[in-house]
């Protein structure tokens, strides 16, 4: 990435950091210093993992590639290590930035969470199938059991198999809970932006 104008960046109320495709440190905002409590000179070149606790690196490393491979945002909350050393939650973005076709970095936008999060269940790696996935981005976008079905070419009751095991994966009870936590999770591609 050539000529970068971080003034764009700084103007970001939220707490924002620049990084090249293999995750360092480009830049942080004024915003991102103070809620870290390390400055951005400190941070340059350093890896983005560096203020997550090990317990949640999988995660974040997996939404950071999926950022650079497939050119998709992610939104998803974790945690990270305070310059105090105090474990904060986090609602993420990691948003691919371009230059012609190619992924050249990558802007994470950073949300107070107010609830305290676990960092050992962040990671716990919920383990759904292809299927499973398939079938949840289907429910997100409002499909009924039946449309599943028609649309994947599997009877209802392989279906409403697949719901139940996705909703014990995830600790829900309906499928609205099982989206939100999925998209909490980063598990569903975030909603485009519409004009």
């Amino acid at each position: 990435m050539t000529d970068i104008d971080f003034s764009l960046i700084d103007r970001l109320s939220v707490p924002a950091s620049l990084h090249d495709r293999e995750g360092r440190f480009l830049h942080l905002n004024a915003a991102g210093e103070r809620a870290s409590g390390f400055s951005s000179a400190k941070l340059r070149g350093r890896p983005y993992t560096d203020p997550v606790p090990p317990e949640a690196r999988a995660t974040v490393v997996a939404q950071f590639r999926r950022a650079v491979e497939s050119g998709e945002p992610t939104d998803f909350e974790t945690v990270f290590v305070d310059g105090d050393g105090v474990v904060r939650g986090v609602r993420a973005q990691h948003l691919p930035l371009f230059e012609g076709d190619a992924v050249v970095g990558v802007l994470i936008l950073a949300y107070d969470v107010r609830r305290q999060l676990d960092p050992r269940k962040l990671d716990s790696e919920t383990k759904l199938t292809r299927r499973q996935n398939e079938i949840l981005e289907l429910v997100a976008a409002g499909k009924s059991t039946a449309d599943i079905a028609t649309e994947l070419s599997l009877s209802t009751e392989t279906v409403r198999n697949h719901l139940r095991r996705i909703l014990h994966e995830l600790g829900a009870h309906t499928r609205v809970e099982a989206v939100a936590t999925a998209q909490r999770l980063g598990l569903l591609p975030p909603k485009p932006f519409r004009s």
